[in-house]
């Protein structure tokens, strides 16, 4: 999967300009396109895949979650929690691009 780094040549952007992000999630999302698209394929038998069946479907939720940080990305709220409202850190944005919370509102309450 593409990294930040190879999509954009600053490794670090201001919290206003998510353009890095935009771009590796479009990469991102069409490489999740690409994938579900093979996945579809192989369960096209007559006796389907049930892992490939299953990875279809995990790929679509990932592109799910794609989807709404972009549309995220144009309502201008990228990078907020969805939950508390308190800012993703950038660090997590750069390895989930697509995280919609913070990492505390993420763990399970215990």
């Amino acid at each position: 999967m593409p990294t930040l780094a190879t999509v954009a040549t600053t490794t670090a952007p201001a919290a206003t300009s998510w353009e890095p992000f935009l771009a590796l999630l479009q990469v991102q999302r069409e490489d999740c396109l690409r994938q579900r698209q093979l996945a579809l394929t192989e369960t096209a038998t007559s006796h389907p895949d049930l892992v490939a069946v299953t990875r279809a479907a995990t790929l679509l939720g990932r592109i799910e979650e794609i989807d709404a940080a972009l549309e995220r990305i144009g309502a201008g709220t990228y990078g907020v929690c969805v939950h508390c409202g308190a800012a993703i850190p950038i660090e997590r944005l750069e390895f989930r691009p697509y995280a919609a919370s913070c990492v505390a509102c993420q763990q399970p309450p215990r």
